[in-house]
């Protein structure tokens, strides 16, 4: 691994104590509350499972309902799936 490597992935990384400073600050899913927002990340990891396409990323699951007559075959530079008809 050379030393830019080394040095990007340190950077990415999070100290223990951030990680503490980041739950501390985690709020629970309150779907109840009429003022809950959840924001999804902007770029997903789809995956195609049957008739669905199946993000993998987030923590609240979600998928959308393609149907059987497409077939998801990769993920733009966006993070939305591309799709095929079968």
């Amino acid at each position: 691994m050379s030393s830019i490597e080394s040095n990007q992935e340190s950077k990415t990384l999070l100290t223990d104590e951030e990680v503490l400073n980041l739950k501390r600050e985690e709020q629970p899913y309150n779907f109840d509350n009429p003022e809950f927002t959840f924001i999804p990340k902007g770029v997903h990891n789809w995956r195609q499972e049957g008739p669905y396409c199946v993000c993998r990323s987030c923590e609240i699951h979600h998928a959308v309902f393609i149907g059987i007559d497409k077939m998801m075959i990769g993920i733009d530079e966006n993070g939305v799936p591309i799709l095929k008809s079968r």
